[in-house]
Order: structure tokens, then C-alpha cells, then sequence
């Protein structure tokens, strides 16, 4: 049918429903995206919140804030009003992510801290496997003063972490936090991430503490491998290789020589992979004997047992889960190791020929050793020995009345045995006071003593290192 009103009419009004058309399509655009642009608001403005914040929800959202650093984040990067996590009453929880996947329960991750005398594999310090594969300890307000310091081990320091490029990290350290996040007694969580371990490295030391035989000595002058049956406590039936360095000139004579037997054997003569340093003493030896400083001289390392080690050295109960077997030790070093090195080298028997030495649980062993059985052993290298554990112990032991002191001794200690941070100048000054406790102990009782503080000498091989020299030519100088 023909519109009445014309062609010239009906224009404007299928223009009108064009337009109308139109305009319901816009309506239906924009109500469609409406919920889109909400949406990327909101992400956007959480987004931001959350890179202006500097956090993230810990896992399960059931802590509200939660770190991952790297290592102990710069001064700047610290809110002012920060304090140390130790020091908050709730205590706090740390996570562990073995990218590797090596930990389980027969080798859980353990943090070697301060806190825990550095022992690698303290029960109190051993973390609990996650339903999400990751590790957690949680850790009630420290009693210890200062900052805590660590390293994640799979309970030996043969398996202590490492960082992607194989190499020791730094002590870790916590990083400092607002107390106002935590007014609700709330946890904070730390999280790390383990790169790789120190027993994945080729020919490196197993969990069991036995030097890799597979690495040639690489030493100075000659040193030979003497394998010895047994121990003591759990290491009672073990097999490990001593290490015999033999002075020069040895070969080509027939003449007997004074021993020192070294505990740590592994570290004595040679840095074992994934460790972190030796002791030197076949350079140091060498050189001494060569300039007339002291008489030439056998050392024998005896290996620890990585996992017992601990009970091997120590005479009482120092730290958790530790079975003390000192005393079963020092005999099957005299039933044992002593007549086997006797009598495959040339050794001079005898206490005044005869020392004993080792560093921190192996110097209190080196020290208990020569007070226990003085016809064993004259002289004893004693160094960093682990005073302050268990209420110093061994400090009140070591110096109370009547203790039957060594002939000859050395003792050795480093101005910053607790580390050199700021926060670890009270245990440091703790340590010392102990050292000058030891020396005039041992003064009083008319000891043959030497002593020496390392200036910014730290706990390790690099420090007992340097202050050899000095211990031998005290213990063996002509």
C-alpha cells in the first residue's frame, strides 16, 4: 500500500527508526562493557595498592604480609620505624623452597644459626615439610640476644645451600619490619628460596663427612691416605680416611717425628667442595719447618662424621639431640687411630711429643682431650672454642677450680667470633670476656701458654688459618 502522506514524507520516518535503531545499539554497547571497564578498574586500583604496599599476601592469606629477599634488604629500603622480627613476642614463620627438590624427611631442611651454636642440623631448628612442597619453621620469640643469622643445610654443613652459580651465599639475616602490620599478634613470614646444595657439586663430601677419595691431595709436599674403622655414639662403625701430611724430608730419612692430630681432618689441608675454606696447614707447616721456626712435624686430620659430629666432640649435652660420646671418642682415637698411624709412619710417641687440636666443638673436644688424658696428649691447639653454649658450659668447666690444664697450649679467638654486624657486639664482647676468663685460668695454673685475638677475625677456616702460624710455633718451635 501506497503511504498517503507520499515518498517525499515517509523519509523522516525511516530516518527516525534508523536513528532509533542506532541508539538501542550504543545502549547495548555500552551496557555490555560496563562490566569489563569496572572490573579493569578495580584490578588496576588493587594493582597499585598493592606495588605502593610492598607486599603480598602470605600463604593461604593466613599471615598478612610476607618476604622474599634475597639477602638482608639495604638501610634505605627499611621502613624507618622498623624493627628486627626477633624481637616481636608472637615470633615469626619462615618458608623454604628447595628448587631442587632434595629435601625429605630422611634429609629435612635445618637453618645452622647463631642461635643454635651453628650446629646444622639442631631439632629446634629443623623445618617441616608443606602440603605445597615447600618447608616451614616456625619459631617462638629467640631468647638469644641480637640479630639472627643462618644458612639453610639438609643437616650437615656438607649439604649447606648454595647459591645458581655453586658458590657460598652470605648469612642470611631477616629483614626489619613496621611492628603496626603486627599489633594483632599476627606471625610474620619470611620466604627463601634454596638455588642448589653444596653435596650436589661434583666430588663433594657426602652427608656421611668422609672425604671424597675419588679428589687427588692436592697438597703441599706429600700426604698420604690412612683409612680408619670406627668412631664413637653413632659413628661408632664407620669407615673414613685420615689425612697424613709428612714434613719434608721425610722420605729420604729415618728419623721419628712429634704429631699433632687435627680435628675436622676434611678441612685441615685442603677446601672440600661446597665448604667454605681450609685451614692451610700444609703451606703453613712447610714454610715454618723450612725457616727453622719450628722441628719438622707430622699432622694427621681426622675426619669428623658430618651427622654425628657433634656427638663425637662434645662431652656434655650442649644443644638438642646431641648423644655426648667425647670420651668414647678420645678412646678410639687412642685404641685406633693412634697405633695406626704409628705404625705406618715414623711418629714419636710419648704426650710431649703428641698434641691434639680443632676449632669451635673440635677445640672444646681438643681441650677436654688433653685435661682427660694428659699421658695421650701434652699440647693442644685450641681454637674459637663454643664457650657460651648450654650457660657457658664449657667456659664454667674450662675454668673452674682444679681443672687439670694441657702443658702447653695455645688459645685462639677472633674479635668478631658472633659475626661483625652492629647487633652482634654483645655476644662478641661475650665471647671475649670468656677468652680472658680461659687466660687467666690458665695463667694462674702456670700453663705454657700462647694466645692470640684476630683482629676482625670472624668464626672459620680463613681465621684459624691466619693465627697458625703462631699456634705452631708455640706447640713446636725450636
Amino acid at each position: 500500500m501506497t503511504d498517503p502522506r507520499g515518498p517525499e514524507q515517509s523519509r523522516p520516518a525511516a530516518a527516525g527508526r534508523n536513528e532509533n535503531t542506532l541508539g538501542k545499539r550504543i545502549a547495548l554497547i555500552v551496557f555490555l562493557a560496563l562490566p569489563l571497564l569496572i572490573v579493569a578498574g578495580l584490578m588496576w586500583f588493587i594493582a597499585a595498592s598493592l606495588e605502593r604496599q610492598g607486599r603480598t599476601t602470605g600463604p593461604g592469606g593466613a599471615e598478612p604480609m610476607s618476604f622474599v629477599p634475597a639477602a638482608a634488604p639495604a638501610a634505605s629500603d627499611q621502613p624507618e620505624d622498623g624493627v628486627q622480627p626477633e624481637t616481636l613476642p608472637q615470633g615469626f614463620i619462615i618458608i623454604a623452597d628447595d628448587l631442587q627438590r632434595l629435601a625429605d624427611a630422611n634429609s629435612p631442611i635445618s637453618l645452622g644459626t647463631n642461635f643454635g651454636n651453628w650446629h646444622p642440623g639442631h631439632a629446634e631448628f629443623t623445618m617441616s615439610p608443606r602440603s605445597d612442597g615447600r618447608w616451614q619453621l616456625i619459631l617462638e620469640k629467640p631468647t638469644e640476644p641480637g640479630r639472627m643469622q643462618f644458612k639453610f643445610t639438609r643437616g650437615t654443613w656438607e649439604t649447606v645451600e648454595l647459591d645458581s652459580d655453586n658458590e657460598q651465599i652470605a648469612n642470611r639475616v631477616l629483614p626489619t619490619i613496621d611492628p603496626a602490620e603486627y599489633a594483632d599478634g599476627s606471625r610474620p613470614v619470611f620466604e627463601f628460596t634454596i638455588d642448589k646444595w653444596a653435596d650436589q657439586l661434583p666430588g663433594a663430601t657426602q652427608q656421611r663427612g668422609i672425604e671424597d677419595t675419588s679428589i687427588a691431595l692436592d697438597v703441599t709436599g706429600t700426604a698420604k691416605r690412612l683409612q680408619v674403622v670406627g668412631g664413637a655414639g653413632r659413628a661408632a662403625g664407620m669407615v673414613r680416611d685420615a689425612i697424613v701430611w709428612l714434613p719434608p724430608g721425610y722420605e729420604s730419612g729415618d728419623q721419628s717425628y712429634p704429631v699433632l692430630y687435627m680435628m675436622d681432618g676434611q678441612n685441615v689441608f685442603m677446601q672440600q667442595p661446597g665448604t667454605p675454606g681450609e685451614w692451610h696447614a700444609d703451606e703453613t707447616a712447610t714454610e715454618l719447618i723450612e725457616s727453622g721456626a719450628i722441628e719438622p712435624m707430622i699432622i694427621v686430620g681426622v675426619p669428623h662424621s658430618a651427622f654425628s659430629r657433634a656427638d663425637e666432640y662434645l662431652p656434655v649435652a650442649l644443644i638438642d639431640g646431641v648423644q655426648p660420646s667425647a670420651d668414647e671418642f678420645v678412646s678410639w682415637l687412642e685404641h685406633s687411630v693412634m697405633p695406626r698411624v704409628e705404625r705406618a709412619f715414623r711418629v714419636e710417641t710419648g704426650p710431649e711429643h703428641t698434641g691434639i687440636g680443632g676449632a669451635s666443638f673440635g677445640g672444646v673436644f681438643a681441650m677436654h682431650a688433653a685435661s682427660t688424658r694428659p699421658d695421650l696428649f701434652g699440647k693442644a691447639l685450641v681454637e674459637s672454642p663454643s664457650l657460651l653454649s648450654s650457660n657457658a658450659a664449657m667456659l664454667t668447666a674450662f675454668t673452674a677450680d682444679g681443672f687439670a690444664w694441657p702443658e702447653t697450649l695455645f688459645l685462639g679467638m677472633g674479635e668478631h667470633e658472633a659475626g661483625q654486624a652492629a647487633d652482634a657486639d654483645a655476644l662478641n664482647e661475650r665471647y671475649l670476656a670468656g677468652m680472658r676468663s680461659m687466660i687467666e685460668a690458665a695463667e694462674a695454673a702456670g700453663v705454657d701458654l700462647a694466645f692470640e685475638v684476630g683482629k676482625d677475625h670472624v668464626h672459620n677456616e680463613q681465621a684459624w688459618a691466619e693465627r697458625l702460624p703462631q699456634a705452631l710455633k708455640h706447640l713446636y718451635g725450636r
